[in-house]
């Protein structure tokens, strides 16, 4: 199985020379769209409809990511451009409507309510989280379980229809592939001052920080020089290299404990040691290969 299998069905909606021009996009959901088919494809290799339950999950996370770079820029104040902004909207929109469309042209409309419920309780979720980071009471660690709860739900629609035994591993392979991308990105995030406000990064210091500290970070005072102390006091970019390093071994040691045969646990290895985790950063509107 190709690492980019899945990005690869999806570039035919993903890429636009408009886009490409103008704003850019999330990351492409690799790792969680190529797991997501492997257990598909596994439980029921007779199903023609694996790739595409692959596919249209992986289009509606691109199209929830994209609404989410616009509210993150809106409180970041770093995209001032207007037809960036509409463009996402646009995409955003687009990229959410098409799991409808391929998934009625093929009839498959029980996929479409599960897929519905799903997008309501990530925007469930997402509200949640707002109010606990409105009220001052996320922590760090609450933040990056949230994060990947947020970007598990979507790929949990198809739980009912992989073969009973096989859900703890996809449930756990599912849960450490997302936190190690998480962290990935909130490794790559931790190195941008523009990006700090809401972060891993942000909640680690508001936990660790001093009265004034915290105050500064309340109002908003605070400019790159005081960003860079606090990072450096509080050894945040140390911090996340170490749990990113303590995610990528417990993933190769979930990988080789699970409870499957040796060529399923062969393709799994070898897929996963080969996948791209995609930073946070975002990227221009192609899919990138791994």
């Amino acid at each position: 199985m190709k690492a980019n299998h899945i990005s690869q069905l999806a570039q035919r909606y993903v890429e636009h020379d408009m886009i490409q021009a103008h704003t850019d996009l999330p990351a492409f959901p690799n790792a969680r769209a190529e797991l997501l088919f492997a257990f598909l494809d596994r439980s029921k290799p007779a199903d023609d409809h694996s790739e595409l339950y692959a596919l249209v999950t992986s289009l509606v996370q691109v199209g929830l990511d994209t609404h989410d770079m616009i509210e993150m820029a809106s409180v970041q104040g770093n995209d001032r451009n207007l037809r960036s902004r509409q463009l996402k909207v646009l995409a955003g929109d687009y990229f959410s409507s098409r799991f409808y469309n391929l998934l009625a042209q093929a009839g498959q409309i029980e996929a479409i309510q599960s897929l519905s419920l799903a997008v309501c309780n990530v925007n469930r979720l997402k509200m949640t989280m707002v109010d606990k980071m409105k009220q001052w009471t996320m922590t760090a660690e609450e933040y990056l379980r949230t994060c990947v709860s947020l970007k598990k739900m979507l790929f949990q629609s198809f739980n009912d229809r992989l073969s009973a035994k096989d859900v703890p591993a996809w449930e756990v392979l599912l849960d450490h592939v997302t936190e190690l991308e998480v962290m990935e990105q909130e490794k790559e995030r931790a190195e941008h001052f523009g990006r700090f406000v809401g972060s891993w990064s942000y909640w680690h210091v508001w936990q660790q920080g001093t009265e004034e500290e915290r105050r500064k970070l309340k109002q908003s005072s605070f400019d790159v020089s005081f960003w860079h102390t606090l990072m450096s006091k509080y050894e945040v970019r140390e911090q996340l290299a170490y749990q990113v390093r303590a995610a990528q071994d417990k993933l190769q040691t979930i990988v080789s404990a699970l409870p499957v045969d040796s060529a399923t646990k062969q393709r799994l290895g070898s897929f996963l040691g080969s996948i791209h985790f995609p930073l946070a950063q975002a990227r221009s509107a192609s899919v990138q290969q791994s």
